[in-house]
């Protein structure tokens, strides 16, 4: 049997291991409440998220304010408390969520051979809820959520928090995969760990990662040399 090219495999989560449902979601959490949205209300919507999810990621709101103020458009629509909404999106995303392609197969053929994390910038609820509801909570540690450490992909802080969980192994033997050529390929890869960008469209952004794959289960070649 051959010696895994890695010892370590750290992944990012969302359209890595998982898909990310959010606009299934949204749209079930509006008809649970009764919210019948109109278009130029979903384009503010649009809009006021992707501001708030700037200010997160560069600092200047937490998550509680993010999440408080997402759904206040529509929450006072049918007078209901905008976290109350807020959570039964979370909840969605948590019930619609799946594997990806080729995920499966690939984790169990290497959680026998190497040791496994993630990191992932996220909130915990359903960052946790969806490894819970898959049974994979025990599969992955360290499990780094940005909400839980208070920073975010691609700071070096995240990946040496990584590291020091893990031991300090030598990060040439920490192979990093995620979807982002920056929060995940570039952040790993200013600390020394190895990458390998998931690239399942096929998109020709520049990314200087240590490899690439198109399918999610060639990444077993990658590790084990099968």
């Amino acid at each position: 049997m051959k010696v895994p090219s890695y010892d370590w495999v750290l992944f990012d989560l969302d359209e890595t291991l998982l898909d990310f449902p959010v606009a299934q979601a949204l749209e079930q959490t509006l008809q649970l409440y009764g919210v019948t949205p109109t278009p130029p209300t979903m384009a503010e919507y649009q809009v006021l998220n992707h501001r708030l999810w700037q200010q997160y990621n560069s600092g200047e709101i937490d998550a509680a304010h993010l999440q408080q103020t997402r759904f206040a458009l529509f929450a006072e629509q049918v007078d209901v408390a905008p976290m109350a909404m807020n959570d039964t999106f979370l909840q969605q995303i948590i019930a619609l969520s799946v594997p990806l392609e080729g995920v499966l197969e690939t984790l169990h053929a290497l959680k026998s051979r190497v040791r496994m994390g993630i990191i992932t910038n996220g909130f915990s609820l359903p960052q946790r809820g969806r490894l819970s509801k898959l049974g994979w909570s025990d599969w992955f540690e360290p499990l780094i959520i940005s909400d839980e450490v208070q920073v975010t992909k691609p700071a070096a802080a995240i990946f040496q928090h990584a590291l020091a969980l893990m031991g300090q192994p030598s990060p040439a033997r920490v192979l990093m995969v995620g979807d982002n050529p920056k929060t995940d390929i570039a952040g790993a890869a200013a600390q020394g760990l190895a990458t390998c960008w998931y690239n399942p469209a096929r998109h020709d952004t520049a990314c200087e990662a240590t490899h690439e794959i198109h399918h999610f289960a060639h990444l077993s070649t990658i590790v084990l040399g099968q």
